[in-house]
């Protein structure tokens, strides 16, 4: 029998992933993958855990709330069907699901990053204070815009399809290769950031319309695709 104590860190990962996908298949290891329905955000986190086996959960939400009823809740593997839960007085059988109908699971393999023509840094406070913006200004695009021969990189939030709409303009210092206005929807930053734990990220864009965002203080990545012009 394999025993498992999910740490803080983690859950708060599941639970973001949860926003990505509301399904997860979990593989034998500590790397921890989701993919979203649409293809076009994928997450991989690499924890302290160690899971014994492959199994899959349907509804990853529930199941994270059902581990919050626990205090210090383990999770032991004794079946290839359901995974027990179990935290003092109290325990829990939670069945597995079949991956291979129900689930859309991330790839196993690492995404080969095309090259970086911008990169900079964020703080999750700056990140943070994007996604108000755009929500108080109904704004769902934000252009990554860079000039050759200029280290000065313009976040700009807008809306494209509105040539009056209002604008929100952040200013960061980074490295470029060129002349770039490269488009990605707010609706699909879904990293994990919260003003009571911010998380800072290291962000590539590329003009073949993705972008990478680590994390500087979690093992944690996630490939967000971009919009074509």
């Amino acid at each position: 029998m394999s025993k498992v104590t999910l740490s803080q860190t983690t859950l708060d990962v599941l639970k973001n992933f949860s926003t990505i996908n509301s399904s997860i298949v979990f593989r034998q290891g500590s790397t921890v993958r989701t993919i979203s329905n649409a293809e076009n955000i994928l997450a991989k986190y690499t924890g302290e855990e160690i899971f014994p086996t492959d199994f899959a959960i349907y509804d990853l939400s529930q199941f994270l709330m059902g581990i919050s009823l626990f205090n210090d809740p383990q999770l032991e593997f004794t079946s290839k069907d359901f995974v027990n839960i179990k935290g003092g007085r109290q325990s829990a059988k939670y069945y597995f699901s079949d991956p291979e109908i129900t689930l859309k699971s991330a790839p196993e393999k690492n995404v080969k990053f095309p090259g970086s023509d911008i990169q900079f840094s964020l703080t999750g406070v700056e990140l943070i204070n994007i996604q108000k913006a755009s929500a108080i200004y109904s704004l769902p695009d934000l252009t990554f815009y860079s000039e050759e021969g200029s280290n000065t990189i313009r976040l700009i939030l807008r809306d494209k399809e509105n040539d009056t709409s209002n604008t929100y303009d952040l200013s960061v210092e980074g490295t470029v290769t060129g002349t770039f206005s490269l488009d990605l929807k707010i609706e699909n930053i879904r990293v994990l950031n919260s003003m009571s734990s911010p998380q800072d990220y290291n962000i590539k864009v590329s003009q073949h319309l993705i972008s990478e965002w680590t994390s500087q203080d979690t093992d944690l990545k996630y490939y967000i695709a971009l919009e074509p012009a």
